[in-house]
């Protein structure tokens, strides 16, 4: 009778064991990532006091939360890597060049085109010919160059704009998905912050100056990589909220013509005798104005040589007339003595 007694309380407890391991794996198979960050907080805090009551002491305690936290990120990383609620974070950039015949009206559109859209210039240059160089007739062009940054919802609506200013024969667009990227630094950070606290309630029960001082370098190191993370995560956010347009304004005398796709060998001579011909124009158009700037000093040069070639002139024969009479001297002075010496 006791035999089959003690039997039946074995069975009885095996039963609620499995019932309440059911129960435990059901719970943990629901939690939330916040029950996790919770469980994971709670346990981060009783581990340097289970470490201490086991008689370990605090470097053996910190050791514990560094490796914790490290198990602890990598458990939690993959679940980051895919975020399911989490919006997109994507970066987006073009590159574009316009043409424009009124330089100067589109530098003020470019100006009122980055106002209306809530946006900013970031840098720009302008380079090219200046007022000397127009004023002489000077065939050189302007360009400028500008580093725009306007809001992602309204990216769109700029690019579609561009035509305002000129002629838009080159557009490049980019875009760049930095999601995985951002959330999985997003969790290193969670990990980091959390394990930050830990540590700071560790430094509350520190008694040895020994583990106070072991502690604080442990703060420092994870303190640079939570700033660190925090500055990643800002520069993305202003990339992901702010588009960047790299746009190229070139003062042109014609826009550039659409080629069309189908165009026949015929077409192409006789394109190309035109352009020929409008090269030679262009030749004898800047060769008349370089020689009327340079008519005054051609008739300066002029007038000096009328003056100076005579006198040059003169001067030389005047010099040859000097050398040869030299020259007979010195033949009567030799002639002379050898005369004397005859005698």
């Amino acid at each position: 009778m006791k035999k089959t007694l003690a039997i039946l309380l074995i069975l009885a407890l095996a039963l609620s064991l499995c019932a309440c391991g059911y129960r435990a794996a059901s719970t943990a198979s629901y939690k939330t990532a916040a029950d996790v960050d919770g469980a994971y907080y709670q346990e981060s805090t009783m581990a340097p006091m289970a470490a201490r009551s086991a008689g370990l002491g605090m470097n053996a305690a910190a050791e514990m939360a560094w490796e914790d936290a490290e198990e602890y990120f990598e458990s939690e990383q993959q679940s980051a890597d895919a975020p399911l609620e989490n919006p997109e974070k994507i970066i987006y950039s073009a590159d574009v060049t316009v043409e424009s015949t009124d330089f100067d009206t589109s530098l003020t559109k470019v100006q009122a085109l980055v106002e209306r859209f809530g946006g900013w210039v970031e840098a720009s240059s302008v380079s090219g010919a200046n007022y000397y160089d127009i004023s002489r007739g000077s065939a050189r062009t302007r360009s400028a160059s500008y580093t725009l940054r306007i809001p992602s919802a309204r990216f769109d609506e700029l690019m579609h704009s561009l035509s305002e200013l000129g002629n838009v024969p080159y557009t490049h667009l980019y875009t760049e998905n930095v999601t995985a990227q951002y959330y999985d630094v997003s969790a290193r950070l969670t990990a980091c912050q959390t394990q930050e606290k830990r540590l700071l309630e560790m430094m509350e029960v520190a008694e040895s100056v020994e583990d106070i001082i072991l502690l604080e370098d442990r703060l420092s190191e994870l303190r640079y990589q939570i700033e660190s993370l925090q500055s990643s995560l800002r520069n993305w956010d202003r990339r992901v909220s702010y588009s960047t347009v790299s746009l190229e304004l070139r003062e042109v005398r014609e826009y550039t013509p659409e080629t069309p796709v189908h165009i026949s060998y015929g077409e192409r001579l006789a394109r190309a005798w035109h352009d020929g011909l409008d090269s030679v124009g262009e030749f004898f158009r800047d060769f008349l104005l370089w020689f009327v700037e340079a008519v005054p000093t051609l008739v300066i040069l002029a007038v000096l040589t009328l003056v100076l070639f005579p006198l040059g002139k003169k001067l030389v024969r005047r010099g040859k007339a000097k050398a040869a009479a030299r020259k007979a001297k010195r033949a009567e002075k030799k002639a002379a003595r050898a005369e004397k010496a005859e005698k």
